[in-house]
């Protein structure tokens, strides 16, 4: 008897290189033709703007469960866990973000959302690291207010550090400093192969989120190369 093929709604390659590496694995699977995701996640946004945190959790899992690799459900059931105090989920799913981080403000949240962690264990110092860091990749209002916070509960000021001491007390805390090079990797194999197959859109859009994290004049070219090929604007 054949081996059971999850079912997955993804669609474009870049998540197809994240999901085979990170998700199946050697787990057979199909891609769905029905948009399920999309029913999930709008089901989802509608119960959060309602404040109903509890089903709009179910339904930002459902959204995850048919795309296991999307960075918008990860961060929205995230979301839900910080509005219902659920602390070390909140936890584990922002660990398990990492990996699917692929843009400045996508690798921003992540630092934003360990830094709400911490702040709940009451480790304000890794707390406030873990803000600043953020800002380096993506400023944010919710930082300051954040920090403003923890200065007024603390009675504590906190000065701006310097990059390398924010590093020290996130590599004391074996927190990453960078982008997954893996991701990174992945990403760039999968922008190649949509180059190669015609997809010059799909190409453009690998190498933007890699450069996007690495600022590599290599890339660049291989940006602009598949962005003259299309019919990209702007």
């Amino acid at each position: 008897m054949p081996d059971k093929k999850d079912k997955v709604c993804i669609g474009h390659i870049a998540e197809i290189y994240l999901y085979e590496y990170y998700i199946a694995g050697d787990r057979p699977y199909e891609l769905s033709t029905e948009d399920t995701y999309g029913e999930h996640t709008k089901k989802g946004y509608e119960l959060m703007g309602e404040g109903n945190y509890v089903g709009a959790l179910n339904e930002w899992l459902k959204a995850l469960d048919d795309d296991p690799v999307s960075t918008e459900a990860l961060l929205k059931i995230i979301s839900c866990h910080k509005y219902l105090r659920n602390i070390e989920k909140e936890y584990e799913y922002t660990k398990k973000s990492y990996d699917f981080c692929c843009t400045r403000s996508e690798l921003a949240a992540y630092y934003r959302n360990l830094g709400w962690y911490y702040l709940e264990i009451y480790k304000p110092d890794v707390s406030v690291a873990c803000y600043q860091y953020s800002n380096l990749f993506e400023k944010s209002e919710q930082v300051e207010s954040e920090i403003h916070f923890l200065e007024t509960a603390t009675k504590k000021t906190y000065k701006e550090a310097d990059i390398d001491q924010l590093q020290k007390i996130l590599a004391e805390n074996d927190i990453p400093l960078k982008a997954n090079s893996v991701t990174l990797a992945l990403l760039y194999k999968a922008g190649i192969e949509a180059y190669e197959t015609g997809m010059k859109e799909q190409s453009y859009e690998c190498f933007r989120m890699v450069y996007d994290l690495t600022l590599d004049e290599e890339i660049l070219e291989w940006m602009e190369k598949a962005k003259g090929e299309s019919d990209i604007s702007g």
